[in-house]
C-alpha cells in the first residue's frame, strides 16, 4: 500500500569521515511487510550523529545519518497496515529488527511477548549501521514507530525520538512514585537531555532538583514554564552541593541512581562509587538505554498534555553540510533539527 512515491530522492550522505555531507540522488528505499516508508518532515542531529561523522563507530560509508526522523507515512507494508495508514504523522525509534534468536531476544520480552529489541545482540541502528533520516524518505520498523499527537509539531517531535525517549526510559526505570523528589545531574550538556528530564518529572508530579556545573545549564533548568521548571538548582562545584541536595530532597537512603550519560574518555568509561554507602544505605544503581515503543507512546501523550518543549535550532535541508560545524559551536542554543 503506497501513496505517490517517486523512484529517487535527495539524501545528505556521509561519504568520508570528518568531511561535509554530500547531497546525492539515490533510490527511494523499498519496504518489507513489517515496515513503513516515512516522507521526512524533520530530523534531529544527535551527538551520536557527530560521532558517526568522526568515524568513532567505523560505520559504513556512504551513509545517510540520523536516528531522529519524523514525517508522514508514504507507504505501508502488508503486516504494518494493521497499525498504520498513509498520511499519518509518525516518528520512529532508533533500532530495528530484533533477530529473535540471541540470548537477549530469548530472555527479554515486551508486554506483548515479543523480543525487546533494545536487548537484541544483533539490533541495527538507523544512521549508524544503516541509512537514516537525513533524506527525503526513510524506512521504519513498524514495531518501532508511533503516531504523533496533532498538537506536537514535527520540529518538536524529532528530538523526542532519541533525546526524549532516552530520559523517559530512565524515568520509567527508576520506578519512582509521584511526589518523590528526584535529582537530575546535567541539564545543559550534550543534547539537552537534562532539560527534557526536568520537564517530564515535573509533569509527573515530582519535586526536582537540577544539578549542573555550568551557568548555562543551571539557567536552562529555570528558563521553563513555571509548572515545568526545577524547584531547586545546585552548582555541583559548590562545596555544600551534596549537603544541599540531601537536605532539600531527602535523598541518600534507599535511593536509585539511573545512569544515562557516559563518562568522558579521560575516565576510560569508568565511574567510582562508595561500596559502604551502597550497602548501608541500600542504594540501587541501574543503567538505562532508551524507551521502547510502549513508553514512547506514553511520553508523546504527556508531551501533548503538558506542553513539554525542546530548545531547538532549525536548519534547512540544503544547509545539512553545515551541521557538524554548527553542533560544535559553543554558543549553539538547543538541539539541531533539520527541516525537509
Amino acid at each position: 500500500m503506497a501513496s505517490s512515491v517517486p523512484e529517487t530522492m535527495r539524501a545528505a550522505r556521509l561519504v568520508a569521515y570528518n568531511k561535509p555531507y554530500e547531497f546525492q540522488t539515490v533510490p527511494v528505499p523499498s519496504i518489507n511487510d513489517h515496515e513503513i516508508l516515512i516522507k521526512i518532515a524533520a530530523a534531529g542531529f544527535c551527538h551520536t550523529d557527530y560521532q558517526v561523522y568522526q568515524g568513532v563507530y567505523k560505520s559504513p560509508t556512504p551513509l545517510t545519518g540520523c536516528h531522529e526522523p519524523v514525517g508522514t507515512v508514504a507507504a505501508v507494508g502488508k503486516s504494518a497496515a494493521r497499525n498504520f495508514k498513509i498520511g499519518q504523522r509518525v516518528g520512529m525509534l532508533l533500532f530495528k529488527h530484533a533477530c529473535g534468536k540471541c540470548d537477549g531476544c530469548r530472555v527479554w520480552k515486551d508486554s506483548a511477548g515479543k523480543p525487546d529489541i533494545r536487548m537484541c545482540e544483533a539490533k541495527q541502528m538507523a544512521g549508524l549501521s544503516h541509512d537514516g533520516g537525513f533524506a527525503e524518505y526513510a524506512v521504519a520498523d513498524a514495531e518501532q514507530a508511533a503516531v504523533l499527537p496533532e498538537s506536537v509539531s514535527f520540529e518538536q517531535a524529532a528530538p523526542l525520538m532519541c533525546a526524549g525517549s532516552t530520559v523517559w526510559g530512565a524515568i520509567a526505570g527508576a520506578a519512582t512514585k509521584s511526589g518523590e523528589p528526584v535529582a537530575v545531574v546535567g541539564i545543559g550538556g550534550l543534547g539537552r537531555l537534562g532539560q527534557l528530564c526536568v520537564q517530564f518529572l515535573k509533569a509527573l508530579g515530582h519535586p526536582v532538583v537540577a544539578i549542573d556545573n555550568r551557568p548555562e545549564g543551571r539557567e536552562l533548568a529555570t528558563n521553563l514554564p513555571e509548572k515545568l521548571r526545577a524547584d531547586y538548582v545546585v552548582d555541583i562545584n559548590d562545596e555544600n552541593a551534596v549537603a544541599d541536595v540531601k537536605k532539600w530532597a531527602g535523598l541518600g537512603l534507599r535511593g536509585t541512581l539511573v545512569a544515562v550519560g557516559l563518562p568522558s574518555p579521560e575516565l576510560d568509561g569508568l565511574l567510582q562509587f562508595d561500596a559502604f554507602q551502597l550497602v548501608f544505605s541500600e542504594l540501587t544503581i541501574k543503567g538505562s538505554l532508551v524507551a521502547n515503543k510502549e513508553l514512547l507512546v506514553e511520553m508523546l501523550a504527556l508531551v501533548a498534555e503538558h506542553g513539554v518543549q525542546s530548545f531547538i535550532t532549525t536548519v534547512a535541508f540544503n544547509d545539512m553540510p553545515k551541521l557538524p560545524e554548527m553542533y560544535m559551536n559553543p554558543h549553539l542554543k538547543g538541539r539541531l533539527v533539520m527541516k525537509v
